[in-house]
């Protein structure tokens, strides 16, 4: 096969993963990520179903890729974060005021995302977004590239916490893994009850979050 062919065929490949990745979002927009499946988004995608497997693992793979449609606005603003010069305590909360205003927005999704089945090996699943969705790829600080390609989101948080060591507050190498885990399970606690109860009041839920996350961290606000 010609090398231009073999370019073609790969070009080919990307357009189809895309097909099926947008199909899936709008999926999960339209129906929610509980309704989906291979059947509805083949059909959407006009494939036959065994398709998919061409280039997906299974379905929870395929919502993982889908679910990094939503982080867009996040990414972008991650990429204005890069640009300014914060301590790493003002980094840290800013960041993580980031992240909640945008997980309160898809809460099921981001819970998936972050706290579900395939949720301890992210940086798999978001590189390969990255190589298809390509334009989507936002430029960040080495400290920030780092957190976001994260392995999981214990190991993003860690990331954001370390640098706080040379500051004045209650992080220390012997603390620094029960305030992150702390702070993790936290997250999960308000995001579990975001799920359960999607009338709560994203203001009040970021507030109490974000209050607990200084308090954990020995934060001064």
């Amino acid at each position: 096969m010609k090398e231009s062919e073999l370019i073609d065929k790969e070009e080919q490949k990307r357009q189809n993963a895309r097909t099926f990745i947008n199909a899936a979002q709008e999926m999960i927009e339209s129906e929610g990520l509980e309704n989906i499946s291979v059947r509805k988004i083949a059909q959407k995608a006009g494939f036959h179903n065994s398709t998919i497997y061409l280039y997906f693992e299974d379905l929870d793979q395929l919502a993982m890729f889908a679910s990094l449609k939503y982080f867009r606005e996040y990414s972008h603003s991650l990429e204005l974060q890069s640009q300014k010069n914060l301590s790493p305590t003002e980094n840290f909360l800013s960041i993580w005021e980031l992240f909640v205003d945008t997980m309160l927005k898809k809460p099921h999704i981001f819970y998936n995302f972050f706290y579900g089945k395939r949720s301890d090996n992210l940086p798999e699943i978001m590189n390969r977004y990255y190589e298809i969705f390509p334009e989507e790829r936002d430029q960040f600080s080495e400290e920030i590239e780092s957190m976001y390609f994260g392995k999981n989101i214990n190991d993003r948080s860690l990331k954001l916490l370390m640098p706080m060591l040379r500051e004045d507050n209650l992080i220390t190498k012997e603390t620094l893994t029960m305030q992150n885990e702390l702070i993790v399970s936290y997250c999960k606690y308000k995001l579990e009850q975001k799920c359960n109860d999607p009338q709560l009041d994203d203001r009040q839920l970021k507030e109490d979050i974000i209050k607990a996350i200084a308090f954990i961290a020995g934060i001064r606000m």
